[in-house]
């Protein structure tokens, strides 16, 4: 195992930070004996923000020999034991004695593949000449056994596909983020590439791809994330209950879903319709970053638990991989986008019923601030019982919570209605959310 070890860091080493490494609006942050943790799905760039990092590092003058990079997903390291750990130290200083002899950074990518890594990265963190950087596609495996093994020293980054913001950067349509107000020229470029967005999603690597492969390569993502991450790790034996658990999600996404009427179908096909597995389920999938569940905004635990959520998906790219689409989804792949982008934001996301049973598709809530705001989602204002459905909601709700801010994000309509509600075209929302 030491020589596989020596090969993957020699191969770091010769070649390098990848050149098309691209900026996301991220803050890599980093403390004195504190591992900085970036988390997120499969494929969404968790890698190249630590890859940004290291040319960060280099361009101030560490020399490439005081960095260790590793991804333990790498295939020679399969047979890779929590007792093997230590030889990677060992390898790097018999490579570099005098750059080991300094302070290095380590960059750790999927550690949690191995069984007992987190005393591991304890030990790393009690060194005063390790910055430790770990990268994983699991928030349990991640947060919770550092939370009990590393005492609280962490800081913890959320990687996502790419932002509405991040997407007309990557894919070169603006050098720089424009500014309102818009000039014509300035608002089409914007409106025409978010057509694109709507359409592509935000994972990096299909940017550029035909839709053919773009879809395909999607679903392998997915089949990646089933299996992986929740089959392999949590030894699940029953893969069709798990697969048609999702599969219920992606058709019903933006929607109440409950544990009851999964069960209710899974039982109707002939699978094992097992309610704590079904929630065992959905936890797996929540976890490893594909899917979001958001519940009812209330006081009441008891009420919170006898009212289903609602699920969203990580990417609208993925979701129109996953399944057909007609126009009748474009209202819910809306929805399911604005979710995404308040997700990224340091937010609490809730859905609220008003007293009348009227439903709000989000109560938002800033984590640092306080701030709250009453969100809808509608395709368009064109029909007159739409307007007063959407509208009606929010204003019974900022009745009920006393919320002033009031809401509704649509595909291009905008004005400023009675009762102080701001109507918002989702590529302009979009672009003043600024993540």
């Amino acid at each position: 195992m030491k020589q596989v070890i020596g090969e993957i860091l020699r191969e770091f080493y010769e070649n390098g930070v990848p050149k098309d490494v691209k900026g996301r609006h991220l803050d890599f942050i980093e403390k004195k004996r504190t591992a900085t943790v970036v988390m997120g799905m499969r494929r969404t760039g968790k890698t190249y923000v630590t890859y940004r990092r290291i040319q960060e590092l280099l361009d101030e003058g560490i020399e490439l020999e005081r960095i260790v990079q590793i991804n333990f997903d790498d295939e020679r390291l399969r047979g890779l034991k929590v007792d093997d750990l230590h030889l990677i130290g060992e390898v790097h200083a018999e490579m570099f004695p005098d750059a080991a002899s300094k302070q290095c950074w380590y960059f750790l990518d999927e550690l949690q593949n191995i069984a007992g890594w987190e005393k591991y990265a304890r030990r790393l963190l009690e060194s005063s000449r390790v910055q430790l950087c770990l990268t994983g596609s699991s928030s349990k495996l991640l947060s919770k056994e550092i939370a009990t093994e590393m005492r609280g020293r962490s800081l913890e980054i959320e990687v996502f596909p790419l932002s509405f913001s991040e997407f007309l950067l990557f894919n070169g349509v603006f050098t720089k983020i424009p500014v309102a107000p818009f000039s014509f020229v300035t608002a089409g470029r914007i409106r025409n590439a978010f057509l694109k967005y709507f359409e592509t999603g935000g994972f990096p690597d299909v940017q550029s791809d035909s839709p053919r492969i773009r879809t395909k390569t999607l679903q392998e993502y997915v089949d990646a994330v089933v299996y992986r991450d929740i089959i392999e790790r949590h030894d699940i034996t029953s893969v069709q209950s798990l697969r048609y658990t999702l599969d219920y999600i992606l058709c019903n996404y933006a929607r109440k879903a409950s544990i009851r009427s999964i069960s209710g179908v899974l039982k109707n096909l002939g699978f094992s319709d097992n309610r704590e597995n079904i929630a065992d389920y959905l936890s797996y999938l929540n976890d490893a970053y594909l899917i979001y569940p958001v519940s009812l905004r209330t006081d009441s635990l008891a009420v919170r638990r006898t009212n289903p959520e609602k699920y969203y998906v990580i990417d609208i790219g993925l979701l129109r991989a996953m399944k057909p689409n007609t126009d009748r989804d474009r209202g819910w792949l809306l929805e399911n986008l604005v979710f995404m982008m308040l997700r990224r934001g340091d937010n609490r996301i809730e859905y609220y019923l008003t007293k009348r049973g009227e439903e709000v598709d989000f109560i938002v809530t800033d984590k640092i601030t306080g701030q709250r705001r009453l969100i809808q989602v509608a395709w368009d204002l064109s029909d007159a019982n739409t307007i007063k459905r959407e509208t009606t909601a929010l204003v019974n709700a900022a009745a009920e919570t006393g919320i002033e801010s009031k809401m509704i994000i649509t595909w291009d309509s905008e004005s400023s209605m009675d009762d102080g509600i701001e109507v918002v075209p989702i590529w302009k929302w979009a672009l003043k959310e600024g993540v």
